[in-house]
C-alpha cells in the first residue's frame, strides 16, 4: 500500500513585514539622543567623540517612506499569500484525511488520495518557492532607494552631533558583545523623527519592475 510522506512545516511564507531580522533591544526609558560629549584632546586622531546605537529593526514601522513601500509590497503580494495558503490548505486537510479515513477506504481510493496529495505537495513547493523569490526581489527594489538616502542623512545626522560611531544594536545584542550601553546612547527614535521631518513619505507604492 503506497504512503504519503507530508514534510512538516512544508513552507514558511514569506512575511514583507518582516524584512528586518535584526531582534529589537530591550526598551529603553527616554533619554538624550547620545551620550554626552567628552572634549577631544588637542592632537587627536579625529576619532573621540560620541558612540552610540542605532536599532535598524524599527525602520519597517518608523521611517514614512519605507513602511509606505513595504505596506504597499504587502497589499501586492496578499492575492498570492493567499493563493498558497489555500493549497496548503488543501495539502493538510488530504493528510488528515488518509490519516482519519485511509483505513475506511479501499487500497485504489487510499492510493489515489496519495498520488493527488504528493502532486498538490509539489505545487506547493514550487509555488511558495516562487513567490518567497519574487518578494525578495521586489522588498530589494523597494528598500534599496531608501536604504542608500538613509545612509546618506545618517552621515549628516552623526556629524551634526558629533558621533564618531554607530553600531546596529540588534546585531551587536545578538552577537553577544554589547555587555553595556547607556539610554542616552541609543538615537533610534530621534534619528527616525529626524529624517521624517526631511523625508516625510508620499504614500506612493514601490515601482513595480
Amino acid at each position: 500500500m503506497k504512503r504519503l510522506i507530508f514534510a512538516s512545516a512544508l513552507i514558511t511564507l514569506l512575511s514583507l513585514a518582516a524584512f528586518a531580522q535584526t531582534p529589537t533591544p530591550p526598551s529603553r526609558p527616554a533619554a538624550n539622543t547620545a551620550a554626552p560629549a567628552t572634549a577631544a584632546p588637542t592632537g587627536g586622531t579625529g576619532a573621540e567623540g560620541k558612540l552610540a546605537y542605532l536599532n535598524s529593526a524599527r525602520f519597517r514601522d518608523g521611517v514614512n517612506e519605507l513602511k509606505e513601500r513595504i505596506d504597499a509590497l504587502n497589499k501586492e503580494f496578499e492575492p498570492r499569500r493567499k493563493e498558497v495558503q489555500a493549497l496548503e490548505e488543501e495539502v493538510n486537510n488530504l493528510k488528515n484525511k488518509i490519516q482519519t479515513q485511509g483505513q475506511t477506504v479501499s487500497a485504489q481510493v487510499r492510493n489515489q488520495w496519495v498520488d493527488d496529495g504528493t502532486e498538490k505537495e509539489k505545487r506547493l513547493k514550487r509555488m511558495a518557492e516562487d513567490y518567497e523569490a519574487m518578494g525578495q526581489k521586489r522588498l530589494a527594489e523597494a528598500y534599496q532607494p531608501v536604504s542608500d538616502k538613509i545612509m546618506k542623512f545618517l552621515d549628516g545626522y552623526c556629524q551634526q552631533r558629533g558621533i564618531v560611531m554607530v553600531m546596529e544594536g540588534g546585531a551587536v545584542q545578538q552577537a553577544g558583545v554589547l555587555l553595556y550601553a547607556s539610554s542616552a546612547t541609543d538615537i533610534t527614535e530621534d534619528f527616525m523623527k529626524e529624517y521624517n521631518k526631511v523625508n516625510p513619505g508620499s504614500g506612493a507604492a514601490a515601482p513595480k519592475k
